[in-house]
């Protein structure tokens, strides 16, 4: 969410420890920085504003900007909306057991020791992290694998907490964290937006963790958020989307909050509706707090934690988008070097899921030496999240379901094999994305498509708006050989305590086909959109697993289709057969921009062109070729 203060501060510019030069400059190459770099300068100038509007209200009223209550939580002005102050507070080892981070650890089970080496997480919080801990010291305890990245702030015991929830090394073993061989950036709340665009655009930040928000009542049980603001895509989410549309690896990570048994009127239903601001937004990833009793063998059953808010988005959306143990988790805190404490909420169950998201980009860099988009990463954690047993499909408490670091992790090494499919695509404006797979059957069958849209209308100020936030609505079906079409899931916002249904979904970014009981057989997956492309094109992330899956190719595709040489660094060589006279040849790069578009009118059965990529900056591009009917996607790398 965006914090409304602006304070003179010193960034860091560049960390003493990160991904590698090499890596970091791969990613950053795919972003827009000039417009991140707008974008930066409008918060500041909006921050200015809305700190002007706070100080003249505490100067009227002699009250304290910043309280700090007795159970630890931290509250803050952070606007004045109709004549009131808005406050954001803190969302207040059997963590990795439930979401299964430990196989992933040395000795985990998997055999893949990922302790976060030489990744980096960011964390924004009510103060900073306790940096002198000994659960930030690195491994010969001669440095701190966290530093302050934004001046001199306060330490906090939430903070510490959150911090040690992702990178505590085990000093005290039943605190140890979720990549507990992982660096840290800390910062306090104030100018969140501001300093997470630096530290994209400067030091190519992946994940970031954010365990704050704007509560529906305050601490004294009276409403402090507006009813309009529940469940609204407002400001603060629509900012979000922007970020995260012009980087498209970076993910923020937040809590759901903590308004779970406050009751307020005027929701969209009883219960339910009460995410405030960027909880609210599409591309990032909200975490609930879920409260499971963890056997050996897995889970017994999964139960939510009664303070953990509900969704859904006023459009329908499934926010939360999955859910986290957060409930008496065991972690350092900011009194001394060798404290601890036991905390609960989603605060707690947000960092466990950041943590552990940033072992599976290290994962999946370990494998393909890049990393994924942040598409990708959420269409992977929501594509095998564990479900409660309830409700089959997403709800508006849980999301998707339990994040289960194990199954993702093994889904991507089956789809180094074959035996099950990750992939990046892009979709141009008027085109369809096609393959053909055949599977046996004898398990569940599911496919996950997953875009980072761009922002779309804010709502500030309407009380529950059924307008789709969506602005690209991508589609995904499938069809088995009987000829039988199955829908993806979607909440009822007629019935938003009832179950998920299946059908045509407009307004998620995550859409998920799940066939319980698939007949045996060849199948026929499509992705499609709705209406005109904003920007031409849309870039998508597929997740696809079943049993026995063999692959097939794109029915539409143009076939023996040759490009080289790839990676390519001054001509990009195409050659295929045609079956029509027009051709169009487009490359796309990883915001959807078209960059080159050439049309190519010949009665030649063979088609030979040649693209010059000197004029492009190095990174990642998409190569579409639409030729009569036909078409063909493929990645393409430029180097330098």
């Amino acid at each position: 969410m965006k914090i409304y203060t602006y304070l003179a501060i010193v960034m860091i510019t560049s960390l003493t420890f990160a991904q590698t030069p090499e890596e970091k400059k791969k990613i950053t190459s795919q972003y827009d920085v000039s417009k991140l770099n707008e974008l930066k300068e409008s918060f500041i100038i909006s921050d200015e504003i809305t700190n002007e509007r706070i100080e003249t209200y505490i100067a009227q009223h002699n009250i304290e900007k910043r309280i700090a209550l007795s159970n630890g939580t931290v509250m803050q002005i952070v606007d004045i909306i109709d004549g009131k102050p808005l406050y954001v507070s803190t969302d207040n080892a059997n963590a990795a057991k439930s979401t299964k981070t430990q196989f992933l650890h040395n000795g985990g089970g998997l055999g893949l020791n990922l302790e976060g080496q030489n990744m980096t997480i960011g964390v924004w919080d009510g103060g900073a992290v306790l940096v002198t801990h000994q659960e930030f010291q690195n491994a010969t305890n001669t440095g701190s694998r966290a530093i302050i990245g934004d001046g001199t702030i306060a330490t906090s015991d939430h903070g510490t907490h959150v911090g040690g929830t992702m990178v505590a090394k085990g000093a005290n073993a039943s605190a140890k964290g979720m990549a507990p061989k992982a660096n840290l950036i800390s910062f306090n709340w104030d100018n969140d937006e501001t300093e997470v665009v630096t530290q994209i655009t400067n030091n190519a930040l992946l994940l970031s963790n954010h365990s704050y928000g704007v509560p529906v009542l305050d601490d004294m049980g009276n409403p402090n958020a507006p009813t309009w603001m529940m469940g609204c895509y407002n400001t603060d989410a629509r900012n979000w989307d922007i970020i995260a549309y012009n980087a498209p690896y970076y993910l923020q990570v937040a809590s759901a909050g903590n308004s779970g048994t406050s009751e307020y009127s005027g929701g969209t239903a009883d219960g339910y509706d009460k995410l405030t601001t960027d909880k609210n937004a599409k591309n990032n990833l909200i975490v609930a707090n879920a409260n499971p009793f963890v056997l050996p063998n897995g889970f017994v059953n999964l139960i939510a934690n009664s303070s953990s808010s509900q969704g859904p988005s006023d459009d329908g959306r499934v926010k939360p988008d999955i859910a986290a143990d957060g409930t008496n988790l065991f972690s350092s805190i900011g009194t001394s070097n060798t404290a601890y404490a036991t905390f609960s909420g989603t605060s707690m169950a947000s960092p466990n899921t950041s943590g552990t998201l940033l072992l599976l980009q290290q994962y999946y860099n370990d494998l393909h030496s890049s990393y994924m988009r942040a598409s990708t990463l959420k269409a992977l954690v929501c594509h095998t999240a564990g479900d409660d047993f309830s409700k089959p499909g997403p709800d508006p408490v849980f999301g998707w379901g339990i994040l289960d670091a194990k199954v993702s992790a093994e889904t991507m090494l089956k789809a180094t094999t074959g035996e099950a499919l990750i992939t990046e695509q892009n979709l141009a404006n008027g085109s369809t994305y096609t393959i053909t797979f055949s599977a046996s059957g004898t398990s569940k069958l599911s496919a996950t498509i997953c875009w980072t849209d761009p922002a779309g209308v804010d709502r500030t100020g309407i009380v529950n708006s059924p307008i789709p936030a969506l602005v690209n609505d991508l589609d995904i079906r499938l069809v088995d050989q009987s000829n039988n079409t199955y829908f993806p899931w979607k909440l009822d916002l007629i019935n938003i305590a009832g179950n998920a249904i299946k059908g045509d979904n407009i307004v998620d970014t995550v859409e998920k086909i799940e066939i319980t009981t698939p007949p045996a057989g060849t199948y026929t997956l499509t992705v499609s959109h709705k209406g005109t492309l904003t920007n031409g094109n849309q870039p998508f992330s597929l997740v696809l697993t079943g049993s026995d899956l063999t692959l097939g190719v794109d029915e539409n595709s143009i076939s023996n289709v040759k490009i080289w040489p790839n990676p390519v660094r001054d001509l990009l060589n195409i050659n295929f057969k045609s079956i029509d006279n027009l051709t169009k040849v487009s490359l796309y790069d990883l915001h959807g921009r078209e960059v080159y578009q050439q049309s190519i009118d010949s009665n030649q059965s063979i088609i030979n062109h040649s693209i010059d990529t000197l004029q492009f900056s190095e990174g990642v591009y998409f190569l579409n070729i639409q030729n009569g009917s036909l078409v063909f996607n493929k990645k393409v790398v430029i180097k330098k």
